[in-house]
């Protein structure tokens, strides 16, 4: 009895056209492609303003209280225009709250510059403690018929120059302290400075700023000649 042989299959050669392999290939340049997008979008950053110093609410800002960063924001902030990040937009501008050092500048943070005066306001050595551009303080004034009253509740510090206005007797060097108030307390200012013998302190707030100031007295109380009729 003979016993035929069964036929061999043959092997076909892999194909370069593969559907499975084509698919794949694509699949490997897909994700190297999206790979490289998220790591670029990461490595991605934004000039953005800073705070170069601890400011309260009231600073008009300087180019000087300002330092531009790279930073990375979520798209939506970007998007939102949460930040500042033009410089000429936010120098000249009223800080409404007070931001820290390092702080991101919020556009929210910054108001329309209102009706002020700027005036220069001497205190001795012994008066005051070393002031510094940004602080918030509390003004006192002292004369012989009124020993203590505050001639200015919360203002900002806008700016402090040295003098030669300290205590003599302990050699010290005074501080002429550049304060921006509202018309009306720049009056109140000039008044009280015009007093004989009288002597004007701060000291440093801090703290909650949103409780009223208690309304000021009147300057003549205190020895100041009573203001003009208008």
């Amino acid at each position: 009895m003979e016993f035929r042989s069964p036929t061999p299959r043959r092997v076909s050669r892999p194909s370069w056209l593969d559907v499975r392999l084509v698919l794949g290939v694509v699949l490997v340049l897909v994700a190297v492609v999206t790979g490289a997008k998220v790591v670029s979008s990461a490595r991605h950053t934004d000039r953005q303003l800073v705070v170069a110093r601890d400011l309260s609410a009231g600073t008009t800002l300087r180019a000087a209280d300002l330092h531009v960063i790279d930073a990375q924001l979520p798209e939506a902030d970007k998007r939102a225009h949460i930040y500042v990040s033009d410089p000429a937009k936010a120098v000249g501008r009223v800080l409404e709250r007070a931001l820290a050092k390092g702080e991101l500048l919020p556009s929210g943070a910054l108001g329309a510059a209102p009706g002020r005066t700027t005036v220069s306001v001497p205190f001795a050595a012994d008066a005051a403690p070393r002031l510094s551009r940004g602080q918030r303080i509390v003004v006192w004034l002292s004369t012989k018929s009124c020993p203590s009253m505050v001639l200015l509740s919360d203002v900002t510090v806008q700016d402090v120059r040295s003098a030669d206005v300290g205590n003599f007797t302990s050699g010290g060097v005074g501080q002429d302290v550049v304060l921006s108030v509202a018309p009306a307390l720049a009056e109140r200012v000039v008044g009280a400075l015009a007093i004989a013998d009288a002597t004007i302190r701060a000291g440093v707030l801090s703290g909650n700023a949103d409780t009223p100031p208690s309304p000021l007295l009147a300057l003549d109380v205190c020895g100041a000649a009573p203001s003009a009729s208008p």
